[in-house]
């Protein structure tokens, strides 16, 4: 939803799969409209209206229905403090999800802007950047986990799109797919959990939080962030589930760029880290890198993809093994940043 996002042509079929129908629930038949590229699951158009580009989400059919208000609520929540988010446009009828036979769409504001260069003090204005964010987050009146969603941990939520009773169901048809790795993955899982569970990530308190501060999401005009994109993965969690998700994406193992990024956030946390949460981000890093494999393994079980195929491989043959290695390392900077 950027200047920045990637174009594609928007030829005769595409529109053709269901664009003039959801576009004309917003009074918009017969627009201009071009495929945005990028975003591993939901489609996006960019449509071009009177006053401003709107840009029109398809939701992935791996997301429920009964999770969309959540996310609406929320961004509308946001938007009415002044932060820079896409908050969903409701048709006439009052509707801010429309679904016809070709799935379930969305409007939203085209956010202006584009992705800044990964420098440290960028990594530190991201990190600032979530703690602000999670301070205001906290005033939102929640009404409790989201729907289908669960902690990073809940990896039978994960695969449950697919179809899979659980992660062992899971594992047992990866396991006929490529049975090293699913190996190592149970292990891993096995390994991350008994961890979790020593530095007492159980007694951490649910909160809401973005899960996707990170990459792209994050838009600039100068110094000014501009956009805060992607919140179709809000849902509940300890806020340093959040933390270790954004260090997993844009800093991975390197102790200088998890360095700057909790700075960052350590110097705006309202309530401050504590020492537990700092001893939880190693750990919890391990866990988001879980999530971020099963998830879209399970997604292969529906609808096979070899980009999504090699990157779980990857994941589990480097990633994750690397994570693991590292995790006393993370855990002093982790220690040092929060003071």
């Amino acid at each position: 939803m950027s200047d920045s996002a990637g174009h594609g042509t928007d030829n005769g079929a595409t529109r053709a799969a269901g664009i003039e129908p959801a576009l004309a629930a917003w009074g918009l038949a017969g627009a201009a409209t071009e495929r945005l590229d990028g975003g591993a699951a939901n489609e996006h158009w960019r449509v071009e209206t009177d006053d401003r580009p709107r840009v029109l989400r398809r939701y992935h059919p791996r997301r429920a229905t009964e999770s969309l208000p959540y996310e609406h609520d929320l961004l509308r929540f946001l938007a009415d403090r002044k932060w820079p988010v896409p908050a969903p446009i409701a048709t006439d009828d009052g509707n801010t999800v429309v679904e016809t036979d070709e799935g379930r769409w969305a409007l939203f504001p085209f956010m202006r802007g584009t992705p800044p260069e990964g420098s440290e003090l960028v990594l530190q204005r991201k990190g600032s950047l979530l703690a602000l964010l999670h301070e205001d987050l906290g005033a939102w009146e929640s009404p409790g986990q989201r729907p289908t969603f669960g902690r990073v941990t809940d990896l039978d939520a994960a695969v449950a799109p697919e179809g899979f009773r659980s992660f062992e169901d899971f594992l047992a048809w990866y396991a006929d797919e490529d049975p090293e790795r699913a190996k190592v993955l149970a292990e891993t899982r096995q390994r991350n959990a008994a961890d979790l569970d020593a530095h007492g990530y159980g007694d951490q308190p649910d909160s809401v939080i973005y899960y996707e501060c990170l990459g792209a999401n994050v838009l600039f005009v100068e110094d000014t962030v501009t956009g805060l994109l992607d919140f179709d993965m809000a849902h509940e969690d300890a806020r340093v589930a959040d933390i270790a998700r954004s260090l997993v994406i844009d800093c991975g193992s390197d102790n200088q760029k998890v360095r700057s990024w909790l700075a960052g956030y350590a110097a705006h946390a309202s309530p401050r880290l504590t020492e537990d949460e700092a001893e939880l981000i190693p750990p919890l890093m391990v866990a988001s890198e879980l999530w971020n494999t099963v998830a879209p393994l399970s997604m292969c079980a529906e609808r096979p993809s070899e980009e999504l195929l090699k990157s779980a491989q990857t994941s589990i043959d480097h990633r994750l093994p690397l994570l693991e290695v590292v995790q006393p390392h993370l855990a002093r900077v982790a220690s040092a940043a929060a003071g």
